[in-house]
């Protein structure tokens, strides 16, 4: 049965149990290093209680590297392969010296000329893995001070649609599932949604078919 007429399907079903968080009270340099251990570019931060209060991501370390964090020290490198390239008509874009298929922020763009150039779509991300970044850079203060606190959030039960709609509404392309003690207990993320609508009869078990 098609998921879209049966949206049975929960966050429960669907997301990642596997789940690793920082706490607020642990050195930014600390929790760059933990996360590049475990190969992620992000995960919730949890107080002493072990409840989400903010998330600390790639974007929040480049926001620090644009300067507009407190300390300012020396900017930690980012990407080397970015250069810039001025189109007909004053246009500037941010196009990318690695072959084409080596990384997933690349776009083979038409420009104004007409010819194609590969460009980067998150120019001011941080755009590979944490390891990028020279963890001596990183200020000693805690993640609290660094962490976004607006986070987006479902609930175990909220249904494909609802899960959808709230990454539509917000940007986003994953979602920290909370328990009613609002503890993370998962994250599902847009690919676990394009799995859903592409292969539906992987899902049929939990949509109760």
């Amino acid at each position: 049965m098609n998921t879209v007429e049966n949206p049975s399907l929960t966050a429960n079903d669907l997301m990642s149990r596997d789940i690793v968080t920082v706490r607020t009270d642990m050195p930014l340099r600390e929790a760059a290093v933990y996360l590049a251990k475990h190969e992620i570019h992000g995960a919730p931060v949890v107080d002493d209680m072990g409840r989400c209060v903010g998330v600390l991501s790639v974007s929040d370390l480049a926001r620090w590297a644009a300067g507009w964090g407190e300390p300012r020290v020396q900017l930690p490198r980012t990407c080397s392969f970015q250069g810039k390239c001025r189109e007909p008509g004053g246009k500037e874009s941010v196009v990318c010296r690695l072959p084409e298929g080596v990384c997933p922020l690349q776009r083979l763009r038409e420009m104004a000329d007409g010819k194609f150039a590969l460009t980067c779509v998150e120019p001011h991300c941080v755009p590979t893995d944490w390891q990028t970044v020279e963890m001596d850079a990183l200020p000693g203060d805690a993640v609290h001070d660094y962490m976004t606190t607006t986070i987006v959030t479902a609930a175990p039960e909220a249904t494909v649609p609802e899960l959808a709609r709230l990454m539509l509404e917000h940007q986003v392309h994953r979602l920290i599932v909370l328990d009613a003690d609002q503890h993370p207990v998962g994250v599902v993320a847009v690919n676990d949604l394009l799995q859903v609508l592409a292969h539906p009869e992987l899902f049929s078990h939990e949509a109760g078919e």
